[in-house]
């Protein structure tokens, strides 16, 4: 069993039940059938002080997103690992997004 630490990432294996994990966050892409993702993004914002009220306010109003999708077969990056997917796409914070 991996250690609880890496959640199944890497080749270190853990030696006792005090060492080993027994939930594994699921990252297998299942033939013929759509896979839905959630990735949080944290972003630099500020304080601002409006009408009163504390606020935040975004430094930036666009951000540059590049998503990589990897076929790594020995766990790491070792020479073997493959790029099935690669996309990079400017989004505009301000309007409403979808990634399609």
């Amino acid at each position: 069993m991996p250690y609880p630490a890496r959640m199944g990432r890497g080749s270190e294996m853990g030696r006792g039940p005090y060492e080993k994990s027994g939930l594994l966050r699921e990252t297998s892409l299942p033939p013929l059938k759509t896979v839905h993702e959630t990735f949080e993004i944290p972003y630099p914002y500020k304080d601002v002080e409006k009408a009163g009220k504390k606020t935040r306010e975004l430094v930036n109003d666009e951000i540059v997103v590049e998503v990589k999708l990897w076929y790594v077969p020995f766990g790491e990056f070792e020479g073997h690992e493959v790029v099935f997917f690669e996309e990079e796409k400017k989004l505009d914070l301000k309007t409403e997004w979808v990634w399609r």
